[in-house]
């Protein structure tokens, strides 16, 4: 999706609900200066996007997906090329390309997001394992190229075929210290040979 159709959801939004770009960001907890016209261009001259945060709030004060939101601005017949690989939790499996090495997504669904890059794909939590920080429906973001830190979320590909979600620690030589995405203070040590690919959530919708 181009910035233009970007700022274009921000305005349609906001005069759907009789609220000036400045209200709105009130509205949604953000800086009243956030949405204003003056704040979509850099003082060098170069186009702002709106952050992932400010959408976010967004989506959650009025409840709509990305797809409504989107949905409002002019330029939806492009929503193809700001769209990534979209699956259900529950149906995820791991299959690497064996070209590319990454997970083969090909002939996944798709999902719309504003940050479209090769490297991300998105996951929908449909079952209550991680409740209440992920509840079921709850996209999440996650990229297959991102460095990974202490305190990041992280999705967890065992050899073995299973799937976990989890909070990463640290790496030791031979393992991987992990918490539970609920509550840091549970931890797991994960061994680095029982694990097939380890990558970062960078963003989820609640």
């Amino acid at each position: 999706m181009k910035y233009e159709n970007v700022w274009d959801a921000v305005d349609k939004l906001a005069q759907k609900h009789g609220l000036s770009p400045s209200a709105l960001a009130k509205l949604a907890g953000l800086d009243a200066t956030t949405f204003n016209k003056s704040k979509r261009i850099r003082p060098d001259g170069k186009k702002r996007w709106p952050s992932l945060d400010s959408i976010n709030r967004l989506l959650e004060i009025f409840n709509i997906s990305f797809e409504q939101f989107y949905a409002l601005s002019a330029g939806n017949e492009e929503k193809e090329n700001g769209s990534i690989p979209f699956a259900k939790l529950s149906n995820l499996t791991l299959n690497i390309d064996p070209e590319t090495q990454k997970i083969a997504t090909h002939d996944w669904s798709k999902v719309l997001f504003p940050d479209f890059k090769e490297t991300l794909y998105a996951v929908e939590v449909d079952n209550d394992t991680y409740f209440p920080l992920y509840r079921q429906g709850t996209l999440i973001v996650i990229s297959e190229n991102s460095d990974i830190r202490k305190g990041d979320r992280v999705i967890i590909y065992l050899k073995s075929g299973d799937i976990f979600l989890f909070e990463f620690i640290r790496r030791t030589p031979s393992k991987l210290i992990v918490s539970n995405v609920n509550n840091s203070s549970e931890e797991t040590e994960i061994a680095i040979a029982d694990i097939n690919l380890i990558n970062r959530i960078i963003w989820s919708s609640q």
